[in-house]
C-alpha cells in the first residue's frame, strides 16, 4: 500500500497579521481610536523634550508592551514588536512605536509633576471605569442598608539587588544606573539593597486602579498618603459620591494621628489598625476591654476565631515631636475604637498585643456604630487580603515590577500605563457581560452570642505582671506551702487554686529595702473550701483574704504607682454595645477577575490584518535650504507640533480585517444583527 504524503506550498510571511501576542493590544488601540481618547492622551500627558517621540507614543507602545504579557524585557520583546511597529501604530494615526532606546530616553525626561494629572485621567476618565465603580455589586453594604464605596491604599516594595562592582587604579569609578531609582530601606520579606515604594489606591469593590506613584526607600510618609487620599477625593467628586460614603481602609502603618488628620480634613472615613503600642498598657483601655460585650466575628473557617468589641471614644494625642509640614502642632484626634481577640500560640509573632494567650489589636473606625457594629468593622479590615492577592495577580498578569527606566518618574509613568491596562481590561469585560444593575439582596443580621470569648477579667494588667515578673516565686512563697505567684494574673493563687490580687501598697519609709504589698481575695468564694479553718483568722462567712508579703522597694514602689491608674479606670464602667441595624453588612459582590477573563475570552482564535496605504511620497526639500524661519533658528515646538510630527501623513489609508468570534467583531465596530429563527425553533446562540 503506498504511503500517503503531505503536500507542500510555500510564500513569504503575510506582514500585515499582527501576531497573536498583540492582538488584544490592537484591539485595545482601536477601541481608544473609537473614543477618541488617544486624541486626549496626546494633549493630557506631556514629556518635556527637545525632540524625539512625544509622550503620546511612549505610553501607546507601553500598552502595547503590557497587553502582550511579556515575560522578558521590552528590549527582547522589540524582535516580536518591531517588525508590526508600523501596523500597530496605524491603527491610531501613528507613523511607528518607539524603538526601546527611544522609549529610554523619552522616560529619563518624565517629570513627576508634568505628568501626575494625566495618569489620574489615565486610570480614571480614560478607562471608562465610572459605570463599572458605580454599578452596585461593586459597593459594600452597611448595618442600615447604606451603600459605601471601599478604597484600599497600600504600598509595596519593590527591592533591587547590587552585583559587585570591581574597584581598580585602571578602572573608572563605578556607577550604578539605579542610583536614582531607589534608596536603602526596611523591604521586609523582599531582600534587597535598595528598595523603591509604590503607593497605590483601589476600588475595592471594582478592583480599578485609581492612583499610583513611586517614592525611593521607605517613601515620603504622609506625603505619600496625601497624594493618595487626594485621588480618592477627586474620584469621588467626579462620580457625584458623597465623601462621608467613601471608607478609607488602611494597615497600621497609617493608624496614626497625622494620617487620620488628613483623611478628616477630605472627609473621608477611614477604618485602620492603631499604630500606639502604649494603649496597650493604658489603664482606661484595659479597663475597657475586661468590661467589653464581645461578639463573633464572621468566621471564614480558614484561620483563627475572632472576637470583636466596642470601646467607645478615645483621644489620640500626638507624638511629642510630631509637627505638621509647617512646624504648627497637630490637634488631639478623638476616634471610635474596635478591639478584635483571638487565641494565638505564645511563640507566634504578630500585630498587637498578646494577654495570656490572647492576641488584642485596636482599630480606629470612623464610622458610624449602628450601621458599621464592632465586629463588622473588623470583618471588613481583615478583607485587605483581597488586595494582598491582587498584587499577585498583577504580578503574574502585567509584571509591574520589571524596572523598564532607572529613572523613577519614568518608571512611575510605565507603571501607571501597566495599571491602565488592568483597568481597560476590566471595562471591556464588564460591558461584555454586564449585570442587572441591582442591589443585592441583603441579608438580617443573625445576632450570635458570645460563649468561648475571652475569660472574665481578661486581660491582666500588663505593667503588675511586669513587675511580679522579676520576682522569684519560690524564695517570696517559702513560708506559705502550696501558694504560687502567677504574674500572667497579676497576683498569688493559694493551694486550692483560688485568685488573689493586689490591692494596697501601705506607706512606708523612704529609705526602706522592703516595702509591704497587700494581696486580696474579693468577698465571698471561699466558703465551702475545705482548708478555710487554717487560712482565715475571721468566723465572718464572706470575709476577704488578705496576704502581706514584703517585695524589693523599687518595685513595690512601681506597683503603688500603677494602683490609682488601675483603680480611676474601674469608675468608667463598661461600654454598651450600641443597637445594630437590622441588616448584615454585605461586601462587594462583583467578581473583577471574571470580568478580565471575560474581556480576553472573546479574543480567543482572533486574527487581525491591518493594510497601511501611504501617500506618493513628495519630493525631499532641499538640504542646505531652510524650510522656514523657524527652522532655521531651530525653535521649540509647541506639544501639538510634537505630536504632529509622528502623526500619519495626510491622505493615509489604513484598511483592518477581523477575523474572530461575534463578540470581538462587535467591540471593534461591527454591527451584528441578532439571528432569526423560524416559529418554534429553539433559541441559539448566534
Amino acid at each position: 500500500m503506498p504511503r500517503q504524503r503531505p503536500e507542500f506550498t510555500y510564500g513569504s510571511a503575510d506582514t500585515s497579521r499582527i501576531p497573536d501576542a498583540f492582538v488584544e493590544a490592537a484591539s485595545l488601540l482601536i477601541e481608544l481610536q473609537r473614543r477618541d481618547i488617544v486624541k486626549t492622551l496626546g494633549e493630557r500627558l506631556r514629556i518635556r523634550r527637545q525632540g524625539g517621540f512625544p509622550a503620546l507614543d511612549v505610553v501607546l507602545l507601553l500598552l502595547v508592551y503590557f497587553a502582550s504579557g511579556a515575560r522578558r524585557g521590552l528590549r527582547l520583546e522589540w524582535e516580536h514588536i518591531g517588525p508590526h511597529k508600523a501596523s500597530i501604530a496605524a491603527l491610531v494615526g501613528r507613523k511607528s512605536l518607539p524603538s526601546p532606546p527611544a522609549i529610554s530616553r523619552a522616560l529619563a525626561a518624565v517629570e513627576p509633576d508634568l505628568i501626575r494629572e494625566g495618569t489620574g485621567w489615565l486610570l480614571g476618565e480614560a478607562c471608562g471605569i465610572d459605570t463599572l465603580m458605580m454599578h452596585p455589586a461593586s459597593a459594600t453594604w452597611d448595618a442600615c442598608g447604606g451603600p459605601w464605596h471601599l478604597f484600599d491604599l497600600d504600598p509595596t516594595v519593590t527591592s533591587l539587588r547590587h552585583r559587585a562592582l570591581p574597584e581598580a587604579d585602571d578602572l573608572p569609578a563605578p556607577q550604578r544606573r539605579s542610583e536614582d531609582t531607589g534608596a536603602p530601606g526596611y523591604s521586609g520579606r523582599k531582600r534587597g539593597d535598595i528598595q523603591l515604594r509604590r503607593v497605590t489606591v483601589q476600588h475595592a469593590g471594582s478592583a480599578a486602579w485609581i492612583h499610583a506613584h513611586l517614592s525611593p526607600g521607605n517613601g515620603e510618609g504622609l506625603v505619600d498618603l496625601e497624594l493618595g487620599l487626594d485621588a480618592v477625593a477627586a474620584t469621588c467628586d467626579r462620580l457625584g459620591v458623597e465623601r462621608s460614603q467613601a471608607l478609607m481602609r488602611m494597615d497600621g502603618e497609617f493608624g496614626h494621628v497625622p494620617a487620620m488628620t488628613a483623611c478628616r480634613e477630605r472627609g473621608l472615613p477611614v477604618l485602620v489598625r492603631i499604630n500606639r503600642a502604649s494603649l496597650y498598657e493604658d489603664a482606661g483601655v484595659l479597663a475597657r476591654l475586661r468590661g467589653a460585650e464581645w461578639r463573633p466575628v464572621a468566621d471564614s473557617l480558614s484561620g483563627p476565631r475572632r472576637f470583636a468589641a466596642e470601646l467607645g471614644s478615645l483621644t489620640l494625642p500626638p507624638g511629642e515631636t510630631t509637627r505638621r509640614p509647617d512646624g504648627s502642632e497637630y490637634e488631639p484626634v478623638t476616634i471610635r475604637a474596635v478591639a478584635s481577640v483571638y487565641r494565638v500560640p505564645k511563640d507566634k509573632p504578630g500585630r498587637g498585643k498578646v494577654f495570656d494567650g490572647w492576641r488584642v489589636e485596636l482599630f480606629a473606625a470612623d464610622l458610624p456604630a449602628d450601621a458599621w457594629p464592632a465586629e463588622d468593622c473588623v470583618s471588613t479590615y481583615l478583607g485587605r487580603s483581597a488586595e494582598e492577592n491582587r498584587f499577585a495577580q498583577e504580578d503574574r498578569e502585567l509584571g509591574l515590577d520589571r524596572i523598564l527606566s532607572y529613572h523613577l518618574p519614568g518608571q512611575e509613568l510605565a507603571a501607571a500605563v501597566g495599571l491602565f491596562v488592568w483597568n481597560l481590561r476590566l471595562v471591556h469585560g464588564f460591558e461584555a457581560e454586564q449585570p442587572p444593575a441591582e442591589a443585592p439582596v441583603l441579608r438580617l443580621r443573625a445576632d450570635v452570642a458570645c460563649s468561648d470569648g475571652p475569660p472574665k477579667n481578661w486581660p491582666p494588667d500588663p505593667v503588675l505582671v511586669r513587675q511580679l515578673g522579676k520576682l522569684d516565686g519560690d524564695t517570696l512563697l517559702a513560708q506559705r506551702p502550696g501558694w504560687s505567684l502567677c504574674p500572667a494574673e497579676g497576683g498569688l493563687r493559694c493551694p486550692e487554686g483560688r485568685a488573689l490580687g493586689i490591692t494596697c501598697v501601705p506607706e512606708r519609709a523612704p529609705d526602706a529595702a522592703l516595702r509591704g504589698v497587700i494581696f486580696r481575695r474579693p468577698t465571698g468564694g471561699c466558703e465551702d473550701c475545705s482548708s478555710r479553718p487554717g487560712c482565715y483568722h475571721t468566723v465572718r462567712t464572706l470575709g476577704a483574704k488578705h496576704v502581706e508579703l514584703s517585695l524589693p522597694a523599687k518595685i513595690a514602689t512601681a506597683v503603688a504607682a500603677r494602683l490609682p491608674k488601675v483603680r480611676g479606670a474601674r469608675k468608667e464602667g463598661p461600654i454598651r454595645r450600641p443597637a445594630p441595624g437590622p441588616l448584615a453588612v454585605t461586601p462587594p459582590m462583583m467578581l473583577p477577575a471574571e470580568a478580565r477573563a471575560a474581556h480576553l475570552e472573546r479574543l480567543v482564535g482572533a486574527t487581525l490584518h491591518v493594510a497601511l496605504h501611504l501617500p506618493a511620497a513628495a519630493l525631499p526639500r532641499p538640504r542646505l535650504v531652510a524650510i522656514n524661519e523657524g527652522f532655521k533658528q531651530r525653535r521649540r515646538k509647541t506639544w501639538q507640533q510634537r505630536i504632529d510630527d509622528y502623526a500619519l501623513p495626510a491622505g493615509a489609508r489604513v484598511s483592518v480585517h477581523v477575523e474572530g468570534s461575534i463578540a470581538l467583531r462587535a467591540f471593534l465596530g461591527e454591527q451584528v444583527r441578532p439571528r432569526r429563527h423560524a416559529a418554534g425553533d429553539a433559541e441559539k446562540p448566534s
